[in-house]
């Protein structure tokens, strides 16, 4: 599918839109919104999938996780207690202060669970070279105009034998938007994504053993309408 879908919002002199800008600026505005019933109910459904389809992966005294494009903290409060530790990354200010505020009020140490707000990548001296066993990323691969660039990226922090996982809108079969023209300008992939192009980012990043499966089906909330949610995975080979 097309990388560079234009919207309402792009400028009028050519240049193409900047979704990192835009999304930055819409999350930062948004960060005290983003713990909707509804937001949360996903995150229970991206969490159920995950520990479904890779239980292995999750292990409460040695997994190291980056939660990618982390949000206020969602997804890692909920992972938080069946593994080792997690570090979430988001370039938004607003939705990483929320997010270390939320685990300060947990009660959780910095080590356990913690945020930065920098925009990665992949190359030396980045969070001090730390390395991860799991890098987790859910709802957040739409927003992303180029998904080869951000998997590069991610494979650069992975550990060797680490896993990637990815969950996200599937496309639907007749290719329809799947987003309300008002999200246009922060959402890359309107039609959702094809497994063909999740296939290509990872093993064009150096991930083997790639595998796409159905996760759970979920209602879009500014549409009504039911969406297929999908969960991929890579490996960083061991050598």
């Amino acid at each position: 599918m097309s990388e560079s879908h234009t919207d309402e919002h792009a400028h009028t002199h050519g240049e193409p839109h900047d979704f990192h800008e835009a999304n930055k600026a819409f999350f930062d505005q948004h960060a005290r919104e983003l713990r909707r019933t509804d937001a949360l109910k996903l995150r229970e459904k991206n969490v159920a999938a995950m520990r479904r389809a890779y239980p292995a992966l999750l292990d409460e005294g040695q997994t190291e996780v980056m939660d990618y494009a982390c949000g206020v903290g969602l997804l890692s409060q909920a992972l938080c207690p069946h593994v080792k530790s997690i570090v979430g990354v988001d370039i938004s200010q607003g939705s990483v202060e929320q997010y270390n505020a939320q685990a300060s009020n947990q009660g959780l140490a910095p080590e356990e669970m913690r945020a930065v707000c920098t925009e990665l990548k992949g190359v030396p001296g980045e969070l001090d070279d730390a390395k991860f066993d799991l890098i987790v990323c859910a709802a957040s691969y739409h927003h992303f105009p180029s998904i080869e660039d951000t998997t590069r990226v991610l494979a650069h922090f992975l550990k060797p034998g680490g896993s990637l996982l990815v969950s996200d809108i599937r496309a639907a079969p007749d290719g329809r938007e799947l987003f309300k023209k008002t999200h246009h300008h922060i959402v890359a992939h309107k039609h959702g994504l094809t497994e063909e192009a999740v296939r290509g980012a990872f093993e064009g990043a150096g991930l083997v053993e790639f595998e796409m499966k159905d996760g759970f089906k979920a209602t879009m909330s500014a549409t009504g309408e039911e969406t297929q949610w999908f969960l991929a995975r890579g490996v960083k080979p061991m050598s």
